[in-house]
């Protein structure tokens, strides 16, 4: 009896019978003692009956082993409880309506937490415990726990569950590097409805997102809010870009003297430059870039003809070798694939178009009234880019040389900086991302190419300076030199900084609190790295609420 009670799997249990079956080793359990009212919470010695559970446990040297545990049922004697009968309660052993002991589901929530459904079946079935993977999935459910119990510090982002089409969010605890909850959409209502219920939340980091900065005004009034200091440098960045890509305005008025080493003080900018529309920039940019192409196929085939090797013509300019394997086996380059015409499309049109045209209507409220009768459901705007080359051809050829210059001045001089290594010229998402970065993390290639794009681009060694002392400003606690700053990027003269620093001042609290407090959302883009992979692992599949218990650490 002393060796069944060592053997009992809890207290107040005791193995009457061990026996090998056909399927694994079946263990008998009997119990004994009183037993306490779920309800009342008074204890009992009158024994009403009993019965059988049968309960999964843990193998034995790879073998299954059952459970038959022979519960008994008592009498309260409560008169003033509901409850007449109840069963015993034996938590330590399993959970009521159970079919598992309690060791072995957690065992079962550890691998379904770890690996998911299908990879815990297989892993479990080799090592004795045949369970399918819904079970599985089911007990990980149940075992995910509600986060922190006290959120001080909490940081927001969100995450693509259809990209471009559906988003969720993530809140993390940013002091115990926990996920605290994963909620299916993206919304302000969502937020504030959440912050509502943790009123004990002093301090909220987020991106540059608007409705994450109303709801947590909404539901935490009370909290601090801080800008991300990685997206409030990608939003320069954007700026940067912006910029150079011939979106805004070249620089009207000098810049200020910036008080930085990495700008050429010998750079001088232009004049008053006329702007450019955005249909017009777009053919342009579209010509310019069929002429880098055909630029670049014909360096590919003079190599090609001078017995270079596929890889070295690749290694030589920068390209993949499966593109290079492409281009030399063409004698000419072809044209890009164009999208067949649909009754979407202005093109689908063209000849009706084409007609109108040439009779004087050039209205594209007038013609896409014309169309819409015909069928056309595209949108005004999609008309207007299928117009603008038309526009464009009218404007472009003026019939005294006078007008023939005006008419080349509104086109927005580009980048003339040249990669030495490609012979490419250095496109405006490349100077961009090399205009924040700061020199010491450079390669020699790259500090090349910066020096030589501020000595061909007035803006862009404008703009280097203000992100070299931007990125000093996210870097240090002085609040007094980020209004310095401002002011001098509000009178740059560029477009695009401009509008940056107006959208800067619309949350210009959150962006203080970023300079002065060491909180950032990089942990919450690491455990959104760490959802898209358990995502990609399911299938894309998992529902919110698996989604959510395989993130939260378990009970």
């Amino acid at each position: 009896m002393e060796t069944s009670a060592l053997w009992a799997p809890v207290a107040k249990q005791s193995v009457s019978l061990v026996e090998r079956g056909g399927r694994g080793w079946t263990v008998s359990v009997d119990s004994h003692g009183d037993a306490d009212c779920p309800i009342c919470g008074t204890r009992s010695k009158s024994r009403h009956g009993s019965y059988i559970r049968s309960l999964q446990d843990l193998p034995a040297q790879g073998t299954a082993v059952l459970i038959r545990a022979r519960v008994s049922r008592w009498l309260c004697r409560n008169d003033q409880c509901e409850r007449r009968t109840f069963a015993e309660r034996r938590p330590d052993l399993a959970t009521p309506r159970a079919r598992r002991t309690t060791r072995m589901a957690g065992i079962v929530r550890l691998f379904g937490h770890a690996v998911g459904g299908r990879p815990a079946e297989r892993l479990l079935a080799r090592l004795g415990m045949a369970l399918g993977h819904t079970t599985i999935l089911r007990h990980v459910k149940c075992g995910a726990s509600g986060g922190s119990a006290t959120l001080r510090v909490a940081g927001i982002d969100d995450w693509a569950w259809k990209k471009g089409t559906t988003y969720g969010t993530m809140i993390v605890d940013l002091e115990r590097r926990q996920v605290v909850d994963v909620l299916a959409d993206r919304s302000a209502d969502s937020i504030a409805e959440w912050l509502r219920g943790h009123p004990e939340v002093e301090i909220v980091s987020r991106d540059r997102a608007g409705l994450y900065a109303d709801g947590a005004r909404q539901g935490a009034p009370q909290a601090r809010q801080i800008a991300d200091r990685f997206h409030l440098l990608l939003n320069f960045r954007e700026a940067v870009e912006r910029q150079l890509g011939g979106l805004g305005p070249p620089i009207r008025r000098g810049p200020p003297s910036l008080a930085n080493d990495d700008v050429d003080p010998t750079v001088t900018l232009t004049g008053d430059q006329p702007r450019v529309s955005e249909a017009e920039r777009q053919a342009l940019t579209r010509q310019g870039r069929d002429a880098d192409r055909q630029v670049l196929f014909d360096q590919i085939r003079a190599l090609y003809d001078a017995d270079v090797t596929i890889k070295d013509i690749a290694k030589q300019l920068g390209l993949g070798l499966r593109r290079v394997q492409r281009w030399v086996r063409l004698i000419e380059l072809p044209a890009r694939n164009a999208m067949a015409p649909k009754p979407c499309t202005p093109a689908y049109y063209g000849a009706y178009l084409e007609a109108r045209w040439a009779e004087g209507v050039t209205a594209v409220k007038v013609l896409l009234a014309e169309i819409s009768q015909r069928g056309y459901t595209g949108s005004h705007s999609h008309l207007a880019r299928f117009l603008a080359p038309w526009r464009m051809a009218i404007t472009t050829m003026p019939a005294d040389p006078s007008c023939q210059l005006q008419t080349e001045a509104r086109i927005p001089p580009q980048m003339a900086a040249q990669d030495p290594m490609t012979g490419r010229r250095i496109s405006s998402l490349t100077a961009a991302a090399l205009c924040v970065k700061p020199r010491g993390e450079m390669t020699p290639r790259q500090i090349v190419n910066v020096d030589l794009l501020k000595a061909t681009s007035a803006e862009f060694a404008t703009m280097r300076g203000l992100a070299m002392r931007f990125a000093g400003l996210l870097r240090g606690s002085d609040i007094g030199k980020l209004d310095v700053w401002l002011r001098d990027a509000r009178h740059c003269g560029l477009h695009a900084i401009r509008s940056f620093v107006r959208k800067l001042r619309q949350d210009i609290d959150a962006v203080r609190n970023a300079i002065l407090e060491p909180w950032s959302n990089g942990q919450v883009e690491g455990q959104i790295n760490r959802l898209k992979t358990l995502k990609r692992a399911m299938y894309g599949r998992a529902s919110v609420e698996l989604l959510r218990a395989r993130m939260m650490p378990l009970n």
